[in-house]
């Protein structure tokens, strides 16, 4: 794995800045040591045992399904299980950090949000939401997609947003990796399936845009990624034995509430 051989700068640089402008995205890799990264995967698995025993408990609120898809309520977050059939895993969910104190200080490391006080032009910032994938052998893709339609229902700044996502484990095809589309994000809200039952309306239809040629970000475990929330993005299914876990976490300037809460998450420098 590639190591860091200086602090990353706790600004993002003018070329980062300019490449978020054209191309809805910057990387920033191997940010964080291996030392660093195996407590946060610890707490990772260990939010998966503790939710899979939740939906066990009789008292647990019964699973929904949507498109076919099952949704569940459990420990103060919304679970989405695998696409699989009968699946016990869990695919992702949101919020987490709540939910193990290692990943709730993750939220305030200054070299996840420092370059982010540039995107969204303020000096302090909140959390506007934190969301962890959890992409184990055999993972389902994810369909191309853009996150502000997504998130336009119950926000009015979208343009002051951006997601920052830490990948814990080494990310590449095999594995299930995020792709992008650079430059989609100047399209603005694009058209997306009519057909597709409730959630599949939030799917971005690529057959109607002539966007350009899609890109494999494969990177070391520990780096960053920086992204617009309405670049089109996807992943493919994890074809390997490894895990590709990552958590993404999205910083507002300060003051403003998490999305569809009425807290508000300082971010504490």
């Amino acid at each position: 794995m590639t190591m860091p051989t200086t602090m990353p700068s706790q600004r993002a640089t003018a070329q980062e800045m300019e490449q978020y402008r054209e191309e809805g995205f910057f990387v920033r890799e191997a940010v964080f040591r291996e030392e660093e990264l195996q407590p946060l995967r610890d707490g990772v698995d260990e939010i998966h045992r503790r939710i899979v025993k939740a939906a066990s408990d009789p008292d647990a609120e019964p699973a929904r399904l949507v498109d076919g898809k099952r949704y569940q309520s459990l420990l103060g977050s919304s679970v989405q299980w695998e696409w699989r059939e009968g699946a016990d895993e869990l695919r992702t969910m949101e919020p987490y950090h709540h939910l193990d104190a290692r990943l709730d200080a993750l939220i305030d490391d200054i070299r996840l949000w420092g370059p982010a006080r540039d995107i969204v032009a303020a000096e302090e910032l909140s959390l506007f939401s934190d969301k962890l994938n959890f992409k184990r052998p055999n993972g389902c893709p994810f369909p191309w997609h853009q996150d502000n339609p997504y998130w336009a229902f119950l926000c009015d700044h979208l343009d002051r947003l951006v997601s920052v996502g830490l990948a814990l484990d080494d990310s590449n095809r095999a594995n299930g990796c995020l792709w992008v589309i650079p430059g989609s994000h100047k399209q603005g809200a694009l058209p997306c399936f009519e057909d597709r039952g409730v959630v599949g309306r939030l799917y971005t239809d690529l057959s109607q845009q002539g966007l350009g040629e899609p890109l494999a970000l494969e990177v070391p475990a520990g780096s960053v990624m920086y992204f617009d929330g309405d670049i089109v993005h996807g992943s493919q299914t994890n074809r390997s034995s490894d895990h590709r876990r990552a958590l993404l976490m999205t910083y507002q300037p300060a003051g403003l509430p998490r999305w569809q809460h009425e807290d508000v998450r300082p971010i504490v420098g």
